[in-house]
C-alpha cells in the first residue's frame, strides 16, 4: 500500500525544497540590495538547483511510468493466471539477490508457492514465505533455487539450481547433447512449480563435466536481478 503514495510523499518533498529555495533566494535579495553583482549569481545558483531537481522529480516519474506500462501489458497476456503487480521493498544479497520482499502479502491474496516475473515477463523466482501484507520471494540465484529447464532449440531437458554468482548452472545434459552458447531456456512446465514456457536464459558456456556422462553449462539468466523494483505474480 506505502507505494501507492509514493509519488505523492516525493512531489511534496519537492515542491517544499523548490518553496525553501525560492524563500532563500529572495531573501538574499533583499539583505542584500545594494550588493546586485553578488545576490545575481546565488539567485541563479538557487535557480539551477531548483531545475535540477525539478528534471531529476519527472524522469523518475517518466522511468516508473515506462516500467510500469510494461508490467500491465505483460499482465494482459496472463490475464488468466494473473495475482497481482507488487513492488520490491527490500533486496538480499545485493549485486546477485537471492531473495527479494515484496509489500504484498495475505491480504493481498499473495499464496506460497506464486510465480514471480519481472517486467519483461522472465521468471524471477516464487514466493516463499507469506506474511500479512508483505511476502518473501526465493529467486533463481537462491542455493535452494530447482528449476527444470528445456532449451528451445533441441528441446533438451535439465535442471536449473543457483547458488552461483550471477550465473545458473544446468545439470544432467548427456554429453552428446547438442546445446550451444546463446541457446534459450525457457521452463519446461514438467514439474508442478513453475509454469511452461517462461524465459529463464540463455546458455552461456558449454563445457565437460567431472562426470564423463554429463555437460558442464552455465545459463545467463534473462532477469536483472539487481534492477528489479517492480514485479508480476502469477498463479
Amino acid at each position: 500500500m506505502l507505494w501507492r503514495y509514493r509519488k505523492e510523499i516525493l512531489l511534496s518533498f519537492f515542491l517544499l525544497l523548490a518553496s525553501f529555495i525560492g524563500i532563500k533566494a529572495s531573501n538574499c535579495k533583499i539583505l542584500r540590495v545594494k550588493e546586485k553583482e553578488t545576490s545575481s549569481p546565488q539567485k541563479e545558483f538557487f535557480s539551477h538547483k531548483g531545475i535540477e531537481l525539478e528534471k531529476i522529480f519527472i524522469n523518475e516519474l517518466l522511468f516508473e511510468n515506462r516500467r510500469l506500462h510494461e508490467i500491465l501489458e505483460l499482465k494482459e497476456k496472463n490475464s488468466s493466471s494473473f495475482r497481482k503487480v507488487a513492488r520490491v521493498i527490500r533486496v538480499e544479497s545485493v549485486g546477485w539477490p537471492t531473495s527479494i520482499l515484496l509489500d504484498s502479502g495475505k491480504k493481498q491474496f499473495i499464496k506460497k508457492g506464486m510465480t514471480v516475473l519481472d517486467q519483461n515477463g522472465s521468471l524471477v523466482g516464487r514466493v516463499a514465505k507469506v506474511n500479512e501484507n508483505t511476502s518473501l520471494v526465493m529467486t533463481l540465484l537462491h542455493s535452494g533455487s530447482k528449476v527444470s529447464g528445456l532449451i528451445q532449440r533441441t528441446r533438451e531437458v535439465g535442471i536449473l539450481s543457483g547458488g552461483h554468482p550471477g550465473i545458473l548452472e544446468l545439470n544432467y545434459l548427456p554429453k552428446e547433447s547438442k546445446a550451444r552458447r546463446g541457446d534459450v531456456m525457457l521452463t519446461s512446465g514438467l514439474s508442478t512449480l513453475y509454469p511452461k514456457g517462461l524465459p529463464i536464459g540463455k546458455v552461456l558456456k558449454v563445457g565437460k563435466a567431472n562426470s564423463s556422462f554429463f555437460l558442464k553449462i552455465t545459463v545467463n539468466p534473462a532477469t536483472s536481478f539487481s534492477k528489479l523494483e517492480e514485479v508480476l505474480i502469477i498463479q
